[in-house]
């Protein structure tokens, strides 16, 4: 059996890389070690950022009748939820969803408003 191709001695450098591993043993216990921390940390992370993603909540529509003395902000005070940063954001919202111009909305009339849920 022919131990030599292209010039290279196949058994010498097979001899040379068994007396590598032997000699720096610890190095690459260190550096397989090392290498599977990392990997343990970054599919770690990878994971928590997957489970976080599916808890979050989903934004969902529902169509409701306005009631004698209904305002923007009382139903944004029933509606809104951690997602918004304030009322006046929700409010605005509301706003836009439904076409309106101005704050004024009258009983009897149907808004669509946004809710967030699991």
């Amino acid at each position: 059996m022919e131990t030599n191709y292209f010039g290279i001695d196949v058994k010498s450098v097979i001899d040379d890389l068994i007396c590598f591993i032997h000699s720096n043993r610890k190095l690459i216990i260190v550096v397989i070690s090392l290498i599977a921390i990392a990997s343990i940390f970054l599919i770690g992370d990878k994971c928590s950022k997957e489970v976080s993603a599916s808890t979050a909540n989903q934004k969902y529509f529902v169509c409701i009748d306005i009631d004698e003395g209904d305002t923007l902000w009382s139903i944004a005070d029933m509606y809104i939820s951690e997602e918004y940063s304030s009322v006046d954001e929700y409010v605005e919202e509301l706003k836009e969803l439904n076409h309106l111009t101005s704050d004024k909305i009258y009983s009897g009339a149907t808004l669509v408003v946004p809710y967030y849920a699991p």
